[in-house]
């Protein structure tokens, strides 16, 4: 009986030790990271934008007239991106609220623009989500003075423009930027035969893009 106890104990321990080989130790896994993805500025948008314009029209005896007003309009542009440097093209359209009224004896006038627009290239540096860029181009807009009862000529005017902004990634695909421009539209004579009128402006304005 004794033989028979000690038998079972010698070959239960053997099992035991047996099973014990046979199971295979695993180091744990390294703990890894997740990697930052680095925001891309490459692609296709659409957005809009308003703020607000202050516009200078310099009669033909260099007097300066102040036409200032809101304006909102659309945009639509393309960034490609190589490294930290993006560049880019955009045009844009607005509508401008900046008439003045004048009264001359007893004929009333109006006096400015209502819409303008741009294409432009931009070249800008990217910090991640961030971009600074500058901006310039083509510049129209087109201006118009009412004689009240007689009619109204208007012109569209072309120049230039340069600026410069900031623009923010606040997800994948939204995107909002603070600019300022100068435009240069040029000058002209609006059918009065009294001489050339030099029309330019300072811009602020917001926005917000869509990228495809």
């Amino acid at each position: 009986m004794k033989k028979l106890a000690l038998t079972a104990s010698i070959l239960a321990a053997a099992s035991t030790s047996a099973f014990a080989a046979d199971v295979a130790y695993e180091e744990p896994a390294p703990y890894t990271p997740p990697v930052a993805t680095v925001y891309d500025w490459t692609g296709v948008y659409v957005g809009i934008q308003g703020g607000y314009v202050w516009t200078t029209l310099t009669d033909p005896l260099d007097v300066d007239e102040d036409f200032d007003g809101g304006t909102l309009g659309a945009l639509v542009g393309a960034n490609w991106q190589n490294g930290n440097i993006v560049f880019g093209v955009e045009g844009d359209i607005n509508y401008t609220w900046n008439e003045n009224d004048y009264l001359f004896g007893n004929t009333a006038v109006e006096v400015g623009t209502d819409w303008s627009g741009s294409l432009r290239a931009r070249l800008g540096y990217a910090m991640d989500r961030t971009l600074l860029y500058a901006t310039g181009g083509l510049a129209l807009a087109n201006g118009y003075v009412n004689v009240v009862g007689v009619g109204e000529e208007s012109e569209t005017l072309t120049g230039w423009t340069i600026g410069a902004g900031i623009e923010h990634a606040f997800t994948d695909t939204w995107t909002a930027r603070l600019e300022y421009r100068y435009s240069d539209y040029g000058s002209d004579d609006f059918g009065l035969g009294v001489g050339d009128f030099d029309v330019s402006d300072h811009t602020v304005r917001v926005g917000m893009s869509y990228k495809f």
